[in-house]
């Protein structure tokens, strides 16, 4: 792949060698008919608003100048058919909203127009054909071989230009079908407006050029109003694939992977406005890789008043210009407009879904529509997820610890068994404990007591809890931790420090059962036990019965304050 500025250099020394001499070749070479003024400028009005209205086939853009371009070549010859394609490329570079340098568009426009002029042109006068000519026979059979020689060159052409751009050839097959197809379908009234020009003069022009504009308006409208049409289309399944998805998260990279069948963008952003004040990004896609953290554009973490952000209506940022209305956001290098929708739950706004392109004027007026139903789709979609997990949450969470409960240890501990046998994991780890004398503590200071103890042991024993860890209470007054990627003497060490810790920590309650509730320390001991895998178990139902063996032999039989390591043999204790 060619760097830009070399690039532009390239294509600057070829447009000199390239446009100069067919300039001088169609002046001195070619044959030139004598031009009607008053002709020319209407075939110029006419060529121009051509240009400003291509037509857009399954995704493929097509200027369709060229009916115009092959008249002006049949009747006046190659020098006035390349003037006019100059011209009607300088428009056609000042409409487009291609956001690279116009000059360099110039230049590469220009050697390609010039090189498909003369080459074209070529062609059909060494075939014999002659302008000006009013044998139909011989300006259909070799205007036709013309015309296809014109596109033909033309598409080749761009193939070599975007090699050198890309470093590889970008064979784009349904986009040269459909110049071959426009151009059969353009030649007829080429060939028509040609002949009755000759007839009728002027009026001809008007006569079949006035209707085939109205003609390109209408097509033009129609396909915009498909084109809303199969993005509201387009709208309606991405709600549904929302409705499927049952976590935040899963809705959220649902949103933006779905996003793009709808709205053509280079980066999206969602953005969680908190307290209604602070600005937090949920997820974004960057260079189509979608993640949580944010490489291209820097968000501020507080939303400011001035800052450009719409609490209530969708904004379009046309231009490079227009985007410095976001004061506090910077864009990348490349981007060229934005558009900021907020999303509304009940008519509060809740976040901001910020899109980027790297051309201008991409963002169209009815898309504010779209992105308004998008973002209501995607609140009540996450208002939903939320639910739905804090849900699963409560049925997985015990009610008075707020560990998680024995359903959660059950699906936590096949996961992990399942990481284990696939090699994502070298160990899987189990310390199983139980509070000594615990019925004793219950009888002398009543339940809620127990109570009181269980929710301290659990705060105590949530400091143990590394990332990947789960801790869970096993029922009554046992709890047990999961040691994903901890070997079993790993396991044995963690366990002793939680017996030590809680033997030397004193337990400040108030009696349940006292008259005078004074608050007294109550010391605790731990039985616990270790057992692992590979080394003790094989699948996820041993390792639980395991490490309750190696509780109840190596720590409560053997004198309770102890940590039983499970083996096969004999069960240890320390």
């Amino acid at each position: 792949m060619i760097n830009e500025k070399r690039l532009n250099l390239m294509m600057f020394i070829f447009w000199l060698f390239t446009f100069p001499p067919v300039f001088y070749v169609a002046y001195f070479y070619f044959p030139i008919l004598p031009v009607s003024i008053g002709n020319i400028v209407i075939l110029i009005v006419l060529l121009s608003l051509t240009m400003l209205l291509p037509m857009k086939f399954q995704n493929s853009i097509v200027s369709m100048e060229r009916w115009i371009i092959f008249t002006v070549f049949f009747q006046y010859g190659l020098l006035t058919e390349f003037i006019l394609m100059q011209f009607a490329m300088i428009v056609l570079l000042l409409s487009d909203k291609s956001n690279m340098n116009l000059f360099n568009r110039f230049f590469i426009n220009s050697s390609i127009f010039s090189v498909v002029s003369v080459g074209s042109a070529f062609v059909f006068h060494s075939l014999g054909g002659a302008i000006g000519s009013m044998d139909i026979a011989q300006i259909g059979l070799i205007g036709i071989v013309y015309a296809f020689t014109y596109t033909s060159i033309n598409n080749f052409l761009m193939q070599i230009y975007l090699y050198f751009q890309t470093g590889q050839f970008v064979w784009i097959e349904k986009e040269i079908i459909w110049e071959v197809v426009i151009t059969l379908l353009l030649f007829p009234f080429s060939i028509s407006l040609y002949f009755l020009s000759e007839t009728f003069g002027i009026q001809a022009v008007l006569l079949i050029g006035i209707p085939f504009l109205l003609f390109l308006v209408l097509t033009r409208r129609y396909n915009t109003s498909n084109n809303l049409k199969n993005k509201l289309s387009s709208a309606t399944v991405l709600g549904h694939k929302l409705a499927d998805n049952l976590g935040f998260q899963d809705v959220l990279e649902s949103f933006l992977y779905n996003l793009k069948d709808v709205i053509s963008y280079k980066e999206a952003y969602i953005i969680d406005f908190a307290e209604q004040k602070k600005l937090i990004n949920l997820l974004c896609s960057e260079n189509n890789v979608i993640s949580k953290e944010v490489k291209q554009t820097t968000i501020p973490q507080i939303k400011y008043i001035d800052d450009g952000l719409d609490l209530h209506n969708t904004r379009i940022f046309a231009t490079e210009k227009e985007t410095i209305g976001l004061k506090y956001i910077h864009f990348s290098p490349d981007v060229e407009s934005v558009v900021t929708s907020p999303i509304i739950r009940e008519g509060v706004t809740e976040g901001f879904l910020i899109l980027t392109s790297e051309k201008k004027n991409i963002f169209q007026p009815f898309e504010k529509d779209i992105l308004d139903v998008l973002c209501g789709y995607l609140a009540t979609s996450l208002v939903k997820a939320r639910f739905y997990e804090n849900t699963v949450i409560k049925s997985e969470t015990c009610a008075l610890t707020k560990l998680a409960n024995f359903r959660r240890l059950e699906t936590k501990l096949d996961e992990e068994m399942i990481r284990y046998q696939r090699g994502e994991i070298r160990y899987l780890s189990m310390i199983m404990l139980d509070i000594d004398h615990f019925k004793a503590i219950n009888d002398s200071y009543g339940h809620q007591s127990g109570n009181d103890i269980l929710c301290m042991i659990a705060e105590l024993l949530k400091g143990f809890v590394e990332p990947g860890v789960t801790l869970a209470r096993y029922g009554g007054e046992e709890f047990v931790f999961i040691l994903p990627n901890n070997a079993k003497y790993e396991a044995v060490l963690i366990a002793e420090m939680i017996r030590s810790k809680v033997e030397q920590q004193p337990f400040r309650i108030i009696p349940d059962l006292s008259e005078t509730r004074t608050p007294v320390d109550v010391n605790i001991t731990l039985s616990l036990g270790v057992a692992a895998v590979p080394d003790d178990a094989i699948d996820a139902k041993d390792l639980l019965r395991n490490s309750d063996i190696a509780m109840y032999i190596g720590g409560k039989q053997s004198g309770r304050n102890r940590v039983g390591v499970f083996d096969p043999q004999n069960v240890e204790s320390f």
